[in-house]
């Protein structure tokens, strides 16, 4: 077999050809689409950056050959110099991947921020496959695209602007989301082989996947299994046997952890991954020099040699060297000295930082607010705070329509050509989109990380709320995508406190609006008696008066008893309205009696609390507090309550829970803390006590016959008197029995039921019983 080496046996033959420019071909741009001699670029909507103010005008010393922040793409190749080793490596690379039979077609180009992962795929490996094709195809398509906050979207695009040669493929888009997002019977997700083998003449061009930034996939997009099947496509493809589809993704290395969650990725990282070196003395010299000398106005070698000083050993400083060449480029327009020029915008280290301060604080005081609330929106936080860029829709940077001119007028300062710090795109979905033009104007920029250290909790809720209101867009604005309960007050409170800086969009503002509006229409539904009964319309306000209130001391911190407490929960119960009620503050209330049957108030706090015979079955009441909480005679049957926790309040005086007599039937408990807790006469019949605690509890008289995934482990430093257990269980149920402690148990029942009246709202009555 002819290999595809053998094709070009002089592959480097026109790079020294400085006249010629290296790799000199002539690329054909319309749009998101890219045109070479073998080769054909698709870009999906966030790669294909719009023009500004025709950034290709030459000036009398014709077009700067230098990128500043911006990416090398494929129409850039002849201006791309110093990385011809790594083109060459890379490209054998991709050919030994593809004719190897039993290889994974996968390849991740990877390294450190700025080290200039997609200029070397974009202006390198792209048009190193245009001038030399791989064996067994005359052409190839590469479809480019950036995950984005929805990968699968972006994938479908691409795929249907190749198909159809459609710039907008709406319907296509969506035929092709859904192939993508489906498993096949046999759980593979093979969407993205099915359609690269309907392709036409894919027999002769193959079909390549380009995925630039891979690591959106893990900081921008925020649904696992959207994550999971896009991820799970590009592996399909890539090791399908009719070899049609081979993918290449460029990804940040600090995000390799993230790999290892996903079977097989992290494995293709080690096997056939390219890890971006940094350049050499010699490449950089080239990358400085090379494509002044193609345009006609070579560099004095001075100032290339204290250029290489400035950037040789340090990180990421690519971007920042092509910044400050760029510069010099203008200032040799206007007929100043590249070393005054260098000197001026403080030399390779200061100049990003330096210019885009110049221009902020040429701004008014009214607009560099409204800078700060766009490049804080450009910035992406994960769990972790690690800081990326962040591709945003311009909408999103709109609080209001008086905004809008202003905020378009800032974008295109900041995106101007010789500017460029900001770029633009369009998608079909979003509409005008916007992120920072490289990540190291985030890292070099003062003023940008400060406000970040200041807004940064505030930022990560806007986002969060943002991603809400996008999801609930993008669903044709479903109730079923609305908020509730908590959330909702924290966006309504978010939303009424925020900064000019953090100020949410429009689309998020009309999103609370419309879950307010949704809670409203529910309440008044509930309430539609009301509307049957004219004369008790007057009791509507009433009605909202007691929910308002009744929500706002629910929310309030701190361990208050509040008189009528029980009659307005009572009240919200009756009248369908506990579903907004989950993550509650009941600390210290006194709710004897009280029946709230099927309500959901997981994750509240009851600690302190008097519930002594209330009727809580049924309810959801995962991660709840009931610590120190007086419970006796409580019906907690079929409850659900998993890590609920029946501790002791330790402040300011030891005081136990009480459970006496309580009804725990059938309730799913599962590591409920329920250590040095009174349970005396409790029941626990066929309830589900796996992982449950009872360190020091005391089960006297307490029914668990029945009960579920119980051990002895669990019951080893419980009191046990009088203890009915499962036949499962090889512990006496009498263990700490004495002839004194069953006639004090009986006296403590019986005073118990002759008391329990007189002392039921007695802060020391579970001390009384103690002792």
């Amino acid at each position: 077999m002819v290999k595809s080496s053998e094709l070009n046996q002089n592959p480097l033959e026109d790079e020294t050809n400085i006249t010629g420019g290296f790799n000199q071909r002539t690329w054909e741009v319309n749009g998101n689409v890219i045109q070479g001699s073998s080769v054909t670029v698709y870009l999906s909507a966030s790669a294909y950056t719009i023009p500004t103010e025709k950034e290709t005008k030459r000036t009398q010393l014709g077009e700067n050959p230098y990128r500043g922040l911006d990416v090398f793409r494929e129409e850039d190749s002849k201006y791309f110099f110093g990385r011809e080793k790594q083109i060459e490596r890379l490209w054998e690379k991709f050919r030994d991947l593809n004719e190897d039979e039993s290889a994974c077609r996968f390849l991740p180009i990877y390294g450190t921020s700025g080290s200039g992962k997609s200029s070397l795929t974009r202006s390198g490996l792209i048009p190193e496959l245009d001038k030399k094709p791989l064996f067994g195809y005359q052409k190839a398509q590469i479809a480019v695209l950036f995950p984005t906050t929805h990968p699968l979207e972006s994938l479908a695009t691409v795929l249907a602007r190749i198909v159809t040669n459609d710039p907008s493929p709406v319907e296509k888009t969506a035929e092709f989301e859904r192939v993508l997002k489906n498993p096949s019977d046999r759980g593979e997700y093979e969407g993205l082989r099915r359609i690269a083998n309907q392709i036409p003449n894919i027999h002769e061009s193959l079909l390549v996947v380009v995925v630039d930034q891979f690591e959106e996939v893990f900081t921008l997009c925020k649904d696992d299994e959207e994550r999971k099947a896009f991820i799970a496509n590009l592996l399909c493809a890539a090791k399908d046997a009719d070899r049609h589809t081979s993918v290449i993704v460029t990804m940040r290395s600090d995000f390799l952890r993230e790999t290892q969650q996903y079977l097989g990725l992290d494995g293709l990282f080690s096997s056939n991954g390219f890890l971006v070196p940094s350049m050499q003395r010699e490449e950089l010299e080239m990358a400085i020099a090379k494509p002044a000398e193609l345009a006609g106005h070579s560099l004095e070698p001075a100032i290339i040699q204290l250029l290489i000083e400035q950037t040789k050993g340090r990180e990421g400083a690519l971007p920042l060297l092509q910044f400050a060449l760029q510069r010099i480029w203008e200032g040799l327009e206007d007929g100043i000295d590249p070393a005054e020029t260098l000197e001026k915008i403080g030399g390779v280290g200061g100049a990003l930082a330096g210019e885009v301060q110049r221009l902020y604080e040429s701004l008014s005081p009214e607009d560099q607010s409204l800078a700060r609330r766009i490049f804080l929106a450009l910035v992406n936080l994960d769990e972790s705070d690690k800081t990326t860029r962040r591709r945003a829709p311009v909408s999103e940077l709109i609080s209001n329509k008086q905004e809008e001119p202003a905020i378009k007028s800032i974008i295109r300062r900041f995106s101007a050509r010789g500017v460029r710090f900001l770029s633009t795109s369009q998608d079909p979905q979003q509409g005008e989109t916007l992120e920072v033009t490289h990540e190291a104007l985030i890292h070099n920029w003062d003023k940008l990380q400060g406000w970040l250290s200041e807004r940064r909790e505030q930022l990560h809720q806007k986002q969060k709320f943002e991603r809400y209101a996008e999801e609930w867009r993008s669903q044709n604005k479903s109730p079923d995508y609305l908020l509730q309960s908590r959330i909702l007050r924290d966006a309504r409170e978010f939303n009424k406190t925020a900064a000019q800086e953090v100020a949410l969009s429009e689309l998020a503002t009309e999103f609370i609006k419309a879950s307010q509006t949704e809670k409203w229409r529910k309440r008044f539904k509930s309430l539609g008696i009301f509307g049957v009964v004219p004369t008790l319309l007057i009791l509507i306000p009433v009605h909202f008066w007691i929910i308002y209130e009744t929500e706002k001391i629910l929310n309030r911190d701190g361990c208050q008893s509040y008189p009528g407490m029980r009659l307005r929960l009572q009240h919200m119960w009756i009248t369908g309205n506990m579903g907004d009620l989950k993550d509650i503050n009941l600390c210290g209330q006194s709710l004897r009696n009280i029946h709230l049957r099927n309500s959901d108030i997981q994750d509240s706090n009851f600690d302190n609390s008097y519930f002594d015979k209330a009727n809580l079955s049924a309810c959801i009441l995962a991660e709840s507090s009931f610590r120190g909480a007086s419970m006796v005679g409580v019906n907690f049957e079929s409850s659900v309550l998993p890590h609920a926790n029946f501790k002791p309040l330790e402040e300011p005086d030891l005081k136990r829970s009480d459970l006496t007599k309580a009804n725990l039937d059938g309730a799913f408990l599962y590591d409920a803390k329920f250590d040095h807790s009174f349970l005396r006469e409790a029941t626990f019949r066929d309830a589900d006590l796996k992982d449950a605690s009872f360190i020091g509890a005391d089960l006297t008289g307490a029914n668990l016959d029945g009960a579920k995934n119980l051990s002895d482990v669990q019951l080893s430093e419980a009191i046990l008197c009088q203890t009915t257990l499962p036949d499962y269980i090889n512990v006496d149920g009498n263990r700490d029995c004495t002839n004194s402690d069953v006639e004090q148990q009986n006296l403590n029942i019986c005073c118990r039921e002759t008391c329990d009246t007189i002392f039921s709202h007695d802060p020391f009555r579970n001390q009384l019983f103690d002792n």
